[in-house]
């Protein structure tokens, strides 16, 4: 199930593909559906199936969980199910892509046919920002007894000793809070080094920042820092083999027409792309005068070299 398949049809938010598959058959069908209506408890957590079917008279007639063809999550959809069921005598059933498979073989049009219809769709938010209408949290509140089913979940599960409550406690803990409100860990105050606003960590933080944007600034200053330094001592090194090489091939230097510089020079500017990742003429330029001067000059700057006999 790509969860990245998920938007609106008919006003509720199916959170993937096979869920619109599902609901398309129920509408060809012309049978009457709501999507995540309610909530039960079926021990260890409340739980909120997808698809709620009713008959003529608008009767809850049977509970229809959508899955994918994940082995874990099916099995653990299945469990809920039963639970409801037992407890609750409501009729469910889990389907996912093989149950869809076969129940597409009797309808006038593919499955394939229907998910790709889905995944085209201006509805949908695969490759598309998660905000506004398409948030599935968009503008959703609560109704009051689903609230009150939620909160005596929480009464209950905090007066047990289950597992569920042990690792509350420890999400609590681990946020710094063993009870709503009360700091465990101690605080401190300190002045972020970027921007010099003030910020409350716990004491054994790292953090030296206020923000991202803070640093995210120091360390792209940082980066550019270390990357003209880099780059200087590229250039003092290019000059340098410039001059040895210039040094080392005097005659061929001494022998280069003005009209010939690239093709002659190719031996040391390929030398210099080995050594240094350098090719760009503009560059080595820079390197040996401190900007470009051009390769004219760049071949005087390496005769004078040679009868110098600098080294």
């Amino acid at each position: 199930m790509n969860r990245g398949y998920a938007g609106y049809y008919k006003e509720h938010y199916l959170r993937s593909s096979y869920e619109y598959a599902y609901a398309r058959y129920l509408d060809f069908k012309k049978i009457s559906w709501s999507y995540e209506s309610e909530v039960y408890d079926i021990g260890y957590k409340l739980y909120k199936p997808d698809f709620f079917l009713y008959d003529e008279n608008g009767n809850l007639t049977k509970i229809v969980e959508v899955k994918s063809r994940n082995r874990n999550e099916k099995a653990k959809a299945l469990n809920a199910l039963e639970i409801i069921s037992k407890r609750y005598n409501i009729d469910c059933e889990l389907v996912s892509y093989e149950e869809l498979l076969e129940i597409y073989k009797k309808l006038p049009f593919s499955l394939t046919a229907t998910i790709n219809e889905w995944i085209n769709s201006n509805s949908t938010t695969i490759n598309k920002a998660a905000f506004g209408k398409l948030n599935g949290h968009y503008n959703m509140v609560h109704s009051e007894e689903t609230k009150r089913i939620i909160g005596n979940h929480t009464k209950k599960l905090w007066q047990s000793n289950s597992l569920s409550k042990q690792r509350m406690v420890e999400g609590l803990r681990n946020s710094g809070l063993s009870q709503k409100g009360k700091i465990k860990i101690p605080r401190e105050e300190r002045t972020c080094i970027e921007c010099n606003s003030k910020y409350i960590v716990i004491r054994t933080s790292t953090k030296k920042y206020c923000s991202r944007t803070c640093s995210g600034n120091s360390a792209i200053r940082k980066a550019t820092q270390a990357y003209v330094i880099q780059r200087n001592d590229i250039h003092i090194n290019i000059k340098k083999f410039i001059i040895k090489w210039s040094v080392s091939n005097r005659e061929l230097v001494l022998s280069i027409p003005y009209n010939r510089i690239s093709s002659s020079l190719a031996p040391l500017i390929n030398k210099i792309e080995e050594l240094y990742g350098v090719k760009d003429m503009r560059v080595i330029s820079k390197a040996v005068f401190g900007k470009d001067c051009g390769r004219k000059e760049l071949l005087k700057f390496m005769k004078k070299v040679c009868n110098e006999n600098v080294c």
